[in-house]
């Protein structure tokens, strides 16, 4: 298409040439041939190294906003769009929080946007001059290529068009599969289509994984393709294959401590539950600006924007509240009354509901968490709930939220009052790690913002589920004559 083929073409290049991390060994370039790769065996994995880095950093779609980090800031953006996340003042990720980021002309939904369609570009490059090389090597690469494409449009499907259930014919996205595209577009799949080349990629990449021993959780093996396909399959209603990819991807992974919870386990690759993530350092840091990023956003005891300037994190009060007193998941948000919290050996004031969940106590090198084996717990508890084998569903809720309350029992609850009870407890485990409004989406949940003694602040709305669709950005529109615009 004319505008994955120059914008995004162009966006992928050229953030691939700023990507400098020598513990990824990225390649500073990415236009790639047969014959460079056949010159070079390396080249592959330095060009894999800079897409991992593309996605941790600032200007991954393709501008210079603040707002503009990645998967993290994309994660950030789609969480403050839920009834969960609370933002105190509009500035930066606020676009989201206010529903701008809807607008096809909002810099936002061209963040999104471009963030993955530029990575799918250079992922379908790659792949085609490896399609014929049967390495162990370059096995393992391409299954990471086609867990990273399938990431990329599971991601895309879900801002910009309509949930799987009782859509599968509507418009869905440009299925981009070649590095060679007709110059005059290609019109959007069905919602059905995209979600059938993801499930096909994502399960060939776990085949490809089944022997890859990653160097570290920067990139995807087996384990991790494992948890991106039970979220999917759990979108999809395949509830059997969501239940056993995601028993399968948290096996002998051990839940987070008190500890880990409470201190600075959310910005520690090193935290017992992480599948997949990326280590930040001060060489990873310097690739855009450092104010550019999760942490500057996200932790209220800082010297970015949530702490020095004070765009702070709240948490929604019937969600505060429906924490019992004996879970210490709760101690990561502040109470009703404006309090003092000290970290890193500095004591603030901060207001009532403000979460200090994610704590990092370098100058915003915290690395990134994408994916723990806590949300696989309730992808399976749901799973099972929902083919009726809620015995099993009660026990693996247990099983995670009797390690974080040592008072809760196991549930007697059935039907919807077991499911219900399933999305609250992952709603407080994951608050702020990018599931929430993803899960109102499937699930058909309302925004309600506007409620007695409600603490939200400019966002204080209230929307059906039919609101949570991003337009397509103007520039795919203006450039692209075979697309059609969302309502």
């Amino acid at each position: 298409m004319k505008k994955i083929k120059y914008f995004i073409a162009l966006a992928g290049i050229s953030l691939l040439a700023q990507s400098c991390a020598n513990d990824l060994n990225t390649l500073p370039e990415g236009n790639i041939s047969g014959e460079q790769l056949n010159e070079d065996q390396s080249k592959p994995e330095k060009i894999l190294g800079g897409i991992y880095l593309d996605l941790r950093s600032n200007g991954a779609g393709g501008t210079t906003v603040h707002s503009d980090f990645g998967i993290m800031g994309i994660k950030a953006g789609a969480d403050l769009m839920s009834n969960d996340v609370i933002q105190s003042t509009n500035q930066h990720l606020g676009m989201f929080y206010n529903y701008e980021a809807t607008n096809a002309s909002n810099i936002a939904s061209e963040i999104v946007w471009t963030t993955f369609y530029a990575r799918i570009f250079v992922i379908n490059k790659l792949l085609d001059d490896l399609k014929n090389d049967t390495s162990t090597k370059n096995r393992a690469i391409k299954g990471q290529l086609l867990a990273l494409r399938a990431y990329s449009y599971f991601h895309l499907i879900r801002f910009y068009a309509n949930d799987y259930k009782n859509h599968q014919s509507d418009p869905g996205l440009p299925l981009v599969l070649t590095s060679s595209n007709p110059n005059q577009g290609l019109p959007r799949s069905t919602v059905a289509e995209v979600y059938a080349q993801i499930t096909k990629d994502i399960e060939e990449s776990i085949t490809l994984l089944d022997s890859f021993a990653r160097p570290s959780r920067a990139q995807i093996d087996q384990r991790t393709a494992k948890a991106i396909a039970a979220e999917v399959f759990l979108q999809t209603g395949d509830y059997t294959k969501a239940g056993k990819y995601a028993q399968e991807s948290k096996q002998g992974i051990a839940l987070m401590t008190e500890n880990d919870y409470t201190t600075t386990g959310f910005s520690n690759i090193n935290n017992p539950e992480v599948i997949w993530g990326f280590h930040n350092t001060t060489a990873t840091m310097t690739i855009g600006n450092y104010y550019a990023s999760f942490f500057s956003m996200f932790d209220n005891t800082n010297e970015g924007y949530a702490g020095a300037a004070q765009i702070r994190k709240l948490i929604d009060k019937r969600l505060y509240e429906a924490i019992p007193d004996t879970d210490y998941r709760k101690k990561v948000f502040n109470g009703s009354q404006n309090a003092q919290y000290t970290f890193n050996s500095k004591t603030k004031n901060y207001p009532a509901y403000v979460s200090w969940k994610f704590k990092d106590p370098t100058l915003f090198e915290g690395d990134y968490i994408y994916i723990r084996a806590s949300s696989l717990y309730y992808v399976e508890a749901e799973a099972l709930a929902r083919q009726g084998r809620e015995a099993e569903a009660r026990q693996v809720l247990f099983d995670i939220t009797s390690k974080r309350n040592a008072a809760y029992t196991l549930s007697t609850k059935s039907g919807n009052d077991l499911l219900n009870e399933i999305i609250l407890q992952k709603r407080i485990e994951l608050w702020g790690e990018g599931y929430a409004w993803f899960d109102m989406k499937r699930l058909n949940v309302p925004l309600e913002r506007v409620y007695t003694g409600t603490n939200h602040t400019f966002g204080r709305f209230n929307l059906t589920p039919d609101k949570f669709k991003f337009q397509i950005p103007n520039k795919e529109i203006n450039n692209n004559p075979q697309i059609k615009q969302n309502e």
